[in-house]
């Protein structure tokens, strides 16, 4: 009855193509022109569900509040819901860039959190059970020293232990504040140059 349902719900109900049956191997793409980037994915189960491009995407939702502050209208690239065993899926949470530091660092975070409550409506609505949530940023740099501009880079917050950016990036210490610190994995994707200037690789997630 759930398959039926979530079935309906994709091809009758939400936009065209907004999300998309994917099987062991994903190739997922990033085309702005400020930065292209290739990922080729290979997943252990050959029964998935992607929604490429959330980022350019309409998952506004409208009773978040508003403000760049919070960032709750901020998007990853790409989401993958990996069928496991019964009705438990895997989330996964792609987010691209070329250089990362500890300001994109924050505003990366933002896009996760907002992100996986989008992801958990989603998976409300389709009657799938989110069993384990990792996320990913492919990158070409990464600098871990503090930013000159960036005030909570400088200075913590009274009261609240202070993570290391390198312990959150190396998914020793990730987490994100939803009403307290939760933890969720986080792995960082090295990509390369090709001789067309993208940025590509290829992982097993």
């Amino acid at each position: 009855m759930g398959s039926m349902k979530r079935e309906f719900i994709i091809n009758d109900l939400m936009v065209q193509d907004f999300i998309i049956h994917e099987g062991r191997e994903i190739l997922l793409m990033e085309t702005d022109e400020t930065g292209k980037s290739e990922l080729r994915v290979r997943l252990t189960s050959d029964d998935n569900l992607c929604i490429a491009n959330v980022d350019k995407k309409k998952t506004d939702i409208l009773f978040f509040q508003p403000g760049k502050a919070k960032s709750l209208f901020k998007r990853v690239d790409h989401m993958i819901f990996e069928r496991q065993q019964g009705n438990h899926w895997k989330l996964h949470m792609i987010e691209m860039k070329g250089s990362v530091g500890q300001e994109k660092w924050v505003e990366i975070k933002g896009k996760f959190r907002a992100s996986y409550l989008v992801a958990q409506a989603i998976a409300g609505i389709l009657d799938m059970e989110i069993s384990e949530t990792v996320m990913y940023t492919t990158f070409e740099r990464v600098e871990f020293t503090r930013s000159a501009t960036l005030p909570t880079a400088r200075h913590g917050r009274l009261g609240i232990p202070q993570i290391r950016m390198k312990e959150e990036w190396d998914g020793i210490r990730f987490g994100l504040n939803i009403g307290k610190h939760i933890p969720f994995g986080h792995i960082p994707i090295k990509m390369e140059r090709n001789k067309d200037g993208v940025l590509a690789g290829k992982r097993e997630i």
